[in-house]
């Protein structure tokens, strides 16, 4: 007799995958002073947008780079922006900026959004028409982009090597809302990931990125469409996170740490960008960025929240269980003697535990969403999760408005609702 357990391990026999990435990453302390020798392998032209955010160009973080470059014989532009989350507004000046420059590579240095805005203006500036055009889920195909290089400056989004780039669009019936542009035209050329441009980074920031990361990784492990070679590599992503974070939020200076969380959040932009594993169309993910663009709040630290919750709602299903005991162990609990339910109890008190050592929240209640507003957010979500991520495919308990109010309920009351 055929278990359901055994479907699912026997869903390859039917099915192809592909496998796209960046073709060059560069990753070491000080990486970065390679800047201008990638750039000549990779630059049309003499000429280059570089796009970063206020905060780095006025601490002078960029003076090196920009220097590298021109003395390589580079024209540079900055264009810098104030946008943590990018609208659409302003991610058009972008595209307009790198339209009319005619530049011959694109450089985005910063956090996940500047690197996402930087994608979509290499991108827009070679493909005719405007940015809504191509949003989710249109389908509507998008030209080569103009060479791209991108350089992270936290550890979280993994950004620098996934397929997609963010951008919050309004939607006429219900407001803001996250949407994206995917496919291998927005993949950077090259990444070039250096440990030792996160070491400012706050204690805060570090922990709402590396939530960020674990989401991701985490998530992956649990998505149905899961495979071995993803989770050789969101387990190790996991198993990094869990031991470097806590020190990178204690101790910014560490290198070792960083260089893990750098590595890390990476895996984690190259898992999701498998089209067969879709870590972020869970229900954590999905949750995540409809109550950011909602809230305003920080689409991290919202992962980070929902993260044990998402182990939590997920339990019930027979092959989620059987990969949360992999999660757990991977985390350093001894899974050997442990039953399947046990494991559960474990992944979610380690989570919460992490959580609470960094600093971060642990119900949804912190960020300012209460009971009232559950019956909307779960409205809310529960279109979204079809209509934009097809979360049915990936995520191991369907969804229904009884257990996403549910899930939302649990999430707003906190970890007493759930351990």
């Amino acid at each position: 007799m055929t278990t359901q357990n055994d479907m699912f391990e026997n869903q390859f026999s039917n099915r192809i995958d592909e496998y796209s990435n960046v073709p060059k990453i560069v990753m070491g302390v000080h990486a970065i002073d390679g800047l201008s020798g990638l750039a000549m392998e990779l630059a049309e032209n003499k000429s280059v947008l570089l796009v970063t955010d206020k905060h780095l160009e006025n601490i002078g973080s960029l003076v090196q780079s920009k220097t590298s470059l021109e003395d390589a014989g580079f024209a540079v532009d900055t264009y810098s922006t104030e946008a943590s989350e990018p609208g659409i507004e302003e991610a058009r000046r972008i595209i307009n900026t790198a339209r009319k420059g005619k530049y011959g590579l694109l450089i985005g240095i910063g956090g996940g959004s500047i690197m996402d805005v930087t994608k979509i203006a290499a991108v827009m500036a070679n493909t005719p028409g405007e940015l809504e055009e191509y949003l989710c889920p249109s389908e509507k195909p998008l030209r080569k982009a103009k060479p791209k290089i991108m350089i992270p400056t936290t550890s979280g989004t993994g950004s620098e090597c996934s397929n997609f780039a963010v951008v919050i669009a309004k939607d006429e019936r219900i407001g803001p809302v996250k949407t994206w542009i995917a496919g291998e035209a927005v993949l950077a050329d090259s990444a070039i990931i250096d440990p030792a441009l996160t070491i400012s980074l706050p204690p805060r920031e570090t922990a709402r990125c590396g939530m960020d990361a674990l989401s991701h990784v985490a998530e992956a492990v649990l998505s149905l469409k899961a495979n071995p070679i993803s989770d050789a590599l969101a387990l190790k992503a996991v198993e990094l996170i869990f031991h470097n974070l806590k020190t990178a939020c204690r101790k910014g200076t560490d290198v070792n740490a960083r260089w893990q969380m750098s590595l890390a959040a990476t895996i984690g932009g190259i898992v999701i960008t498998y089209p067969w594993i879709a870590g972020p169309a869970l229900i954590g993910h999905v949750a995540s960025e409809g109550i950011s663009a909602l809230y305003g709040a920080s689409h991290g630290e919202t992962c980070g929240v929902l993260l044990p919750y998402v182990f939590w709602y997920n339990s019930p299903h027979q092959y989620a269980r059987k990969k949360i005991t992999n999660i757990v162990e991977v985390m350093g609990n001894e899974v050997a003697t442990c039953e399947q339910k046990d494991a559960v109890k474990h992944t979610i008190t380690n989570t919460f535990d992490l959580l609470e050592e960094i600093g971060m929240p642990t119900s949804l209640k912190e960020l300012g969403i209460l009971e009232k507003d559950i019956p909307m957010l779960s409205e809310y979500i529960l279109k979204r999760a079809e209509e934009m991520y097809s979360m049915a495919e990936y995520n191991p308990v369907r969804a229904t408005k009884e257990n996403i109010e549910e899930f939302f309920s649990k999430a707003v009351r906190g970890r007493d609702s759930i351990e």
